[in-house]
């Protein structure tokens, strides 16, 4: 009786366990199109297959249009690395008054030269041949400041900074920008600083919001005039700064947020077919 009853609880603990996994299948769910929520359970193989391509597209698609967040994320890589490569150029040559330095070619020059001589190659940082150089430019390679010199550097794509996302961030005013938009009304009352902004932005129709967090009214400025496909050597060093400082930086946090969602997606699908005995296909990239 005893070894029955052994049994017999072990069997319970089993089926409360196996239940439990049933129960949380259960309630996992996709939304599709139209925001509509499908249980996962409640899909064919066919469904979940397309379920399961749709979320690791999204993670390791690495199409030039419409890339995975994985490639988002080396994308930003790149682009912080190309803009910290322009601020140190203009650093070299506006800033450094150095008699042998002062234009494109001659750091072109410059740099050439001394690889040769000290047996560099093009990924070796900047600080190998050029002393003193402030920390924030020593992760720049002698190739990509090459590249900046002959103004090879890729275009930043304004897709990749939606109107969607400025906003997000909100906008806070500093003491100075506070006076700069001080403005009456006929009756001699104050306008609230949101109606100002939004008036000299020409953005009547868009819902700012006010974040400690949030960007400062030159920098939401400076982003939502930038142009669709702006060259990185056209761009004032101030927003090179804001781009490669605090925008990429956001964006990249962003960009994990939506890495999480899509491996949960991509999990929560592996669980069902399992749970189903049906068979996905991973797509290769």
């Amino acid at each position: 009786m005893k070894e029955t009853k052994v049994i017999t609880e072990f069997g319970d603990v089993l089926q409360t366990a196996i239940d439990s996994k049933k129960n949380d299948i259960n309630q996992l769910v996709w939304k599709d199109k139209s925001g509509k929520e499908i249980r996962l359970m409640d899909m064919s193989n066919e469904d979940l297959q397309k379920v399961y391509n749709h979320a690791t597209d999204m993670l390791y698609n690495n199409d030039k249009y419409t890339p995975g967040r994985f490639q988002v994320k080396k994308n930003i890589k790149t682009l912080i690395a190309n803009c910290n490569a322009e601020l140190l150029l203009r650093y070299i040559l506006h800033d450094c008054n150095i008699d042998i330095l002062r234009t494109n070619l001659q750091v072109i020059d410059f740099i050439r030269q001394n690889k040769a001589a000290n047996n560099l190659s093009g990924t070796d940082s900047v600080t190998t041949l050029f002393r003193n150089v402030p920390v924030e430019f020593e992760s720049v390679t002698l190739d990509k400041l090459i590249d900046a010199c002959f103004d090879k550097l890729d275009i930043i794509n304004r897709k990749m900074i939606s109107d969607k996302f400025i906003l997000s961030q909100g906008i806070w005013l500093t003491e100075d920008e506070k006076k700069e938009l001080t403005e009456y009304d006929s009756n001699g009352k104050l306008r609230p600083w949101l109606d100002v902004i939004k008036e000299r932005l020409l953005m009547d129709n868009i819902n700012l919001r006010i974040d400690p967090k949030g960007f400062s009214y030159a920098e939401f400025r400076a982003l939502a005039h930038l142009e669709p496909l702006p060259k990185i050597s056209r761009l004032p060093s101030d927003t090179l700064r804001l781009l490669r400082d605090k925008v990429f930086i956001l964006l990249d946090a962003d960009t994990d947020y939506h890495i999480d969602k899509w491996n949960t997606i991509k999990s929560n699908v592996e669980k069902v077919a399992e749970y189903k005995g049906f068979k996905l296909i991973q797509k290769s990239y």
